[in-house]
């Protein structure tokens, strides 16, 4: 009987012990957006600008829609920010305001906005998106 045991111990430790390569039901999606890119939209008034770039994703299907999720990050020098991203800022001149980053996804697409809280002309440069597909 102590054999037994002992072999189920020997087991359990090595399979604890044995790495995984990772979930395969996860997928990582790297994505640019040039300053180009950026369509810049405000309201029939010409009030409450922001700026929005689309990407089509076809590995976002109405299954990972339905029943899975999409996480973006920004990709900002060597960190990745979740979104919504809020930065608020301070010029020279003490004029205050925040930039709010924050995304949308349908089936088969992603949308990512920049927006200034002084609704400003002041599109966004080129940025870099990290989306993660869990399901």
């Amino acid at each position: 009987m102590k054999k037994v045991y002992l072999f189920f111990v020997i087991a359990a430790i090595f399979t604890s012990c044995q790495q995984s390569n990772g979930p395969q039901n996860m997928k990582v999606i790297n994505l640019a957006a040039k300053s180009s890119d950026w369509i810049e939209t405000i309201d029939s008034n010409g009030m409450n600008r922001y700026y929005s770039c689309h990407f089509s994703m076809p590995e976002i299907t109405s299954f990972v829609y339905n029943s899975g999720t999409v996480v973006s990050y920004y990709e900002f020098t060597s960190a990745q920010l979740v979104l919504p991203y809020v930065q608020h800022n301070q010029d020279t001149a003490g004029h205050l305001w925040t930039r709010t980053i924050d995304y949308d996804y349908s089936v088969g697409g992603l949308n990512v906005r920049v927006t200034n809280s002084d609704f400003a002309v002041d599109p966004p440069t080129a940025m870099n998106f990290r989306i993660v597909l869990m399901w």
